[in-house]
Order: C-alpha cells, then sequence, then structure tokens
C-alpha cells in the first residue's frame, strides 16, 4: 500500500507533458486565430481591388457627365456600373451590389449645385476557418467624383490696391448687368470696393468681395446665392497664359510684322491670322471675316466703328506692345461682333487677352449698344473696362477679368458653357475629380 502511495505522490509532482496538454486543449483556438488571419487577409486585398473599381467607376461617370453634349445621369450610370464589371465586380452576380447614387447619399456633396456620382460596392466574403467564430462577412468600397464644374463667378477684378479710396468696380447711370447663372469675384480690400450709384443694378448668383459694396442713389445688388464680403481673393484663372508660349505655340514673333497699320473702311474682307503692327481698324459698314487663329494687334487700337459687321469663330485677338504703347480695344456704336474663342490650343476659352505688361491706365470700351456676341473670356488684367450705352451678349458663356470695371450700361453675363468652350472657370474646377 505504501508504494501505491508512493507512486501517487511521484505521479502528482511529475511535470513531464504538461504542455502537450495545454497545446492541445488549446490547437483549435490557435488553429482558428491563424485561419481567421488568412481569411482577413483575403478580404482586405478584395476590399482594395473593390476601392480601385469604385474609384475608377465614379470618375468615368463623371468624365462621361462632363464629355456629353447631352449629360444624363442615367447614362453616366451605366458607365460606372460597366467599368466596375471590368474589375470583376458585377452589380447582381455572385451577390455583388454595385450602387451607383447623383448626388450622394452621404459626404460633403449631398446638396452639391452640380451633379456628383458616389459608387459603393458591396461584395460578401467567403468563409474559411473563420466559420467557426463568424456567419457572414462583407466588403464595401466607397467613392464620389465630380464632373467638370463651370466656375461660381463670369467677372472677376483684379485690382488688389489697398485702400478704401480704392473702387474697382464702378456701376451708375442706370446700368443693369445680369448674371443669372454665375456672379462676381472682386479681389479689391477697399470697404467700397464696388460702388453703385444712379439706379445701377446689378443682378447675380453669387458674389464674393475681399472688402466690401457700397450703393447709393437707388441703386441695388441683389444675390440669389452666396454673397460675402471680407472674402479671400479668387486666384486668376489665365496667369499662367504668357505672350512668349502664345507665340511659341503658334511659331510666331510679334517683330515681324505681317501688316502695319492695318484699316477696312468697306466692302467685304477676309483677315488672316497673324502679327498686326499700329493697329486693327475695322469701320464704316465694313464686313469683315477673321479666318481662325490668333490676331497680335501690337500698339495703338483694336478698333471696331461705324456698323460694322465682323464675324471672327475659332480666334484669340491678342493685344501687345511695347514701351508706352500697348494696344486696348475700342468696340463702338453699332458693331455687330460675333467672337468665338477656340476650344483648344495655348489660346483655349480666350476670345480676347490684353498683354499683362500694358501699363494700368490702359483703357478698352466696349460700348454703344453693340451686338457684341461674344463665347469666351475676355482677359484684360492690367486694363481698365467699361461698358457703356448697352453693351450686351447672348451668349451662354462670358467672362469678364479685368484690372477695374466701369458700368454705364447694360450687360449679360453667363458661365453655364464656358467648359464646352474651352475657358477655365473662375473659382471652379476644369477636370473631374475624385473628391470622396
Amino acid at each position: 500500500m505504501k508504494r501505491f502511495f508512493r507512486f501517487c505522490a511521484r505521479f502528482i509532482d511529475d511535470r513531464d507533458g504538461v504542455s502537450a496538454i495545454l497545446v492541445g486543449l488549446c490547437l483549435s483556438a490557435m488553429l482558428g486565430g491563424a485561419g481567421l488571419a488568412v481569411d482577413v487577409g483575403l478580404w482586405y486585398a478584395d476590399r482594395r481591388d473593390a476601392q480601385g473599381a469604385a474609384d475608377a467607376a465614379a470618375y468615368t461617370a463623371a468624365v462621361d457627365y462632363t464629355n456629353s453634349t447631352s449629360p444624363s445621369v442615367a447614362f453616366s450610370t451605366a458607365s460606372a456600373r460597366a467599368v466596375a464589371a471590368q474589375y470583376g465586380f458585377t452589380n447582381g452576380s455572385n451577390g455583388v451590389t454595385v450602387t451607383v447614387n447623383s448626388p450622394p447619399t452621404s459626404g460633403n456633396y449631398t446638396a452639391a449645385s452640380y451633379y456628383a456620382f458616389e459608387v459603393i460596392i458591396t461584395k460578401p466574403e467567403t468563409l474559411f476557418f473563420s466559420s467557426l467564430f463568424i456567419k457572414s462577412a462583407s466588403i464595401k468600397a466607397r467613392a464620389v467624383a465630380i464632373p467638370a464644374t463651370s466656375g461660381e463667378y463670369c467677372m472677376e477684378i483684379l485690382n488688389t490696391t489697398a485702400g478704401a479710396s480704392n473702387v474697382n468696380l464702378n456701376a451708375s447711370n442706370g446700368a443693369t448687368i445680369n448674371m443669372p447663372k454665375c456672379g462676381i469675384a472682386d479681389n479689391g480690400p477697399g470697404s467700397c470696393a464696388m460702388t453703385l450709384s444712379g439706379g445701377a443694378d446689378l443682378t447675380m448668383k453669387s458674389l464674393a468681395v475681399v472688402g466690401n459694396y457700397c450703393t447709393s442713389n437707388g441703386a441695388s445688388v441683389t444675390v440669389t446665392g452666396t454673397k460675402t464680403t471680407g472674402a479671400a481673393a479668387v486666384a486668376d484663372p489665365y496667369a499662367s497664359v504668357s505672350l512668349s508660349s502664345v507665340e511659341a505655340s503658334t511659331s510666331t514673333t510679334i517683330s515681324n510684322c505681317n501688316h502695319t497699320n492695318a484699316s477696312y473702311t468697306s466692302g467685304s474682307n477676309t483677315l488672316s491670322p497673324g502679327v498686326y503692327c499700329g493697329g486693327l481698324n475695322i469701320s464704316n459698314g465694313a464686313t469683315a471675316t477673321m479666318s481662325p487663329g490668333v490676331y497680335y494687334v501690337v500698339g495703338n487700337t483694336f478698333t471696331l466703328g461705324g456698323g460694322s459687321t465682323v464675324t471672327a469663330d475659332g480666334v484669340t485677338i491678342i493685344l501687345t506692345g511695347s514701351g508706352s504703347n500697348y494696344a486696348t480695344a475700342q468696340i463702338a456704336n453699332g458693331v455687330t461682333f460675333n467672337l468665338t474663342a477656340p476650344t483648344t490650343g495655348s489660346t483655349a476659352g480666350i476670345a480676347m487677352w490684353a498683354d499683362s505688361a500694358s501699363p494700368t491706365t490702359s483703357n478698352t470700351s466696349l460700348a454703344g449698344g453693340a451686338n457684341f456676341n461674344v463665347t469666351g473670356a475676355l482677359y484684360f488684367p492690367t486694363q481698365q473696362v467699361s461698358f457703356s450705352n448697352g453693351a450686351s451678349n447672348n451668349t451662354s458663356c462670358l467672362q469678364l477679368i479685368a484690372y477695374d470695371v466701369t458700368f454705364s450700361g447694360s450687360g449679360t453675363f453667363s458661365d453655364t458653357g464656358c467648359t464646352a468652350a474651352g475657358s477655365r472657370p473662375i473659382g471652379g474646377q476644369a477636370t473631374p475629380q475624385i473628391v470622396e
């Protein structure tokens, strides 16, 4: 009996084989954990692929919406799902869902004034070892893209001279300016950077003034959308365009004149792109067709007057010069001017461009009830521009960027078709973008 008790005591004290027992007891949990890690790795890879598919699908929807002549949410949705399928995520196949929402149902673009496309991809995952612990799993990816947008503004004032007395937009004498789908960005810091008087009326969708605006004598400012005073300055969309880059792209040197003191005062005339030194004059009822291309007016004035009619399709007019003689534009009473900017090339979207080396005392005048149909941007970064006596415009894209602007007549501006016209948005973005 004593031997038995001694044997039991030795057995109780014996520690050999304890690890094996513990390993045996924990083996199922260890294998389950390792299996779960393998499954999670596979799910992560699927999630990464689904995110790539969602990004590509949302971006494609935005691109198609931008490029279509008749943009449609339904068409862009179909395009998004087709792209997702190319990545292996086919809506309705093997439990996969590809949901396209426009506008998005969550995030920062649910109330966007333009279309945004949200793509959400979900996919059920296969359970291997992890089925010991969970019953189901799925992955989800989301992306949001926006199409190219027209700018929030169709007029920008660039004069940033400090001081309360600096007025860089002045409207008077019953001036009526209408911007139903865009607005004005005024970079002037003055307390009356915009000054309206004498019954002037500015109606616009949006207004941003670095300083503030003042009205008197029955003048009014009506803003149907966002109005901001004390705003941040808006970037100049054409600041990167230089005379030298345009010359290089057109294989032109402005010192090599094709025409000197060119003047057309009668009959029908066809003009060719080139360098017009000493100005360009079309007046006295003459009719002129400007062939597509870039016209350099070097010094003096680009003048349209006396009931002339000018048609210029795919044309950019550049006002330049040297020293104290930089060209300005003077468009007078009774003129019909149909000007459409090129949609491609170094001057895409620019109808008229004034050299930034021009002095800030230079004046360009658009006056006298002109039938002024311009599609594109009028860019006068260092010139003062005046609209008087009812200059008008009937196109879907007319931008004005100038150093100072004076209104004493009516004018209509729009930025609804500027993306198609090749113009750069003022306060918008020029290409489709993934934003979430």
